[in-house]
């Protein structure tokens, strides 16, 4: 018995000396770069373009600069910046890293500025979890949204959405695409 709760001990702090070199030590920028090109293969598969202008590495993650997304909406950003949670992504076996972002801006048949912000990002096989997300700009997000990775749509949400005034007219519209209501003159994303 104390010989195999020796070696489980072993092998456990192997491990996790393993995993501490990997993360100081890890080419941030190359570990950047392999990710950004799964993003890109999965984003196509949805019928979703992605471009950015350069991935620099960081010492705990790495920052994708010049970032645009588009689909139904255009997404831009100047920089988004993702840090790897090891723990967190184990305990969860998948991917979750902390996404801090600038200088966002986002097109809805105009373009919206919704600043600088951030979120727990959680990649699963059959959802993405959006948690804690937080956004500064003239259009802004606060809450949590779920997408479903097979249809590329809003599943499980509750986040408060503010708009500019010149804006909150075509919010209507949007309701045919996306779980919106609106409560005291505030619009909602929500589903359960």
């Amino acid at each position: 018995m104390k010989r195999t709760l020796t070696t489980t001990l072993k092998v456990i702090l192997f491990t996790a000396g393993f995993i501490a070199a990997l993360w100081f030590f890890l080419p941030w920028r190359e570990a950047g770069k392999a990710v950004m090109s799964l993003a890109y293969s999965r984003l196509s598969d949805s019928g979703m373009r992605m471009n950015y202008s350069d991935i620099s590495g960081e010492s705990d993650g790495f920052t994708v600069h010049n970032l645009a997304l588009s689909g139904m909406a255009n997404l831009r950003f100047s920089s988004v910046t993702l840090r790897p949670r090891i723990a967190a992504s184990i305990l969860s076996l998948a991917p979750v890293c902390d996404v801090s972002f600038r200088g966002g801006s986002v097109q809805l048949g105009q373009v919206m500025s919704f600043g600088d912000g951030g979120v727990l990002l959680t990649v699963g096989r059959r959802e993405i979890l959006l948690e804690q997300l937080r956004t500064n700009g003239d259009f802004s997000v606060n809450g949590y949204i779920t997408i479903n990775t097979q249809n590329m749509r809003v599943g499980r949400t509750d986040a408060r959405i503010d708009v500019p005034e010149n804006f909150s007219g075509n919010m209507g519209l949007l309701r045919n695409f996306l779980p919106l209501v609106q409560e005291g003159g505030r619009w909602y994303l929500r589903r359960n």
